[in-house]
């Protein structure tokens, strides 16, 4: 499953499940808020957009905590001391995925935009001995190198 893909109340809930965890709301709508997007988001960000239905920042700190322990939630660091988040990859048929993949990060505005899981299994092969298991790019977006 991509992070992109909408998740339902029943799948959401078997995730949980599968690793362990009881199915709080909270931990339910987490899981919801980060399938629904594109790209890693802050606390910050997951917090904005589930205030309104009642969660406020403790327990989405809370939540993103026990779910990025569990292996449900990546935690992403490039490097500017802002954690992002997104769902851990998934294998077409929902099962965890065994890696995760890469990202590009413009040092200019933070935004960190994600990359096919490919270009790491490419890297495998022309870093000898190496176990590639995380890759951010550092550089600069189209919108920034146009200032």
């Amino acid at each position: 499953m991509n992070s992109s893909d909408d998740i339902s109340l029943s799948i959401a809930s078997e995730m949980l499940r599968e690793v362990g965890l009881r199915r709080t709301i909270a931990r339910i709508n987490l899981l919801k808020c980060l399938a629904d997007q594109t790209t890693p988001l802050t606390q910050a960000e997951i917090t904005e957009k589930l205030s309104p239905h009642g969660f406020d920042s403790s327990t989405v700190f809370r939540g993103l905590t026990d779910l990025t322990e569990a292996g449900l939630v990546v935690r992403i660091d490039a490097g500017d001391r802002i954690w992002r988040f997104e769902l851990h990859d998934r294998n077409p048929d929902g099962t965890r995925a065994n890696h995760h993949h890469p990202h590009i990060y413009c040092h200019q505005c933070g935004q960190l935009v994600c990359l096919e899981y490919k270009i790491i299994e490419m890297l495998r092969g022309s870093v000898d001995g190496w176990g590639i298991e995380d890759l951010i790019i550092c550089g600069t977006c189209p919108d920034c190198h146009e200032m």
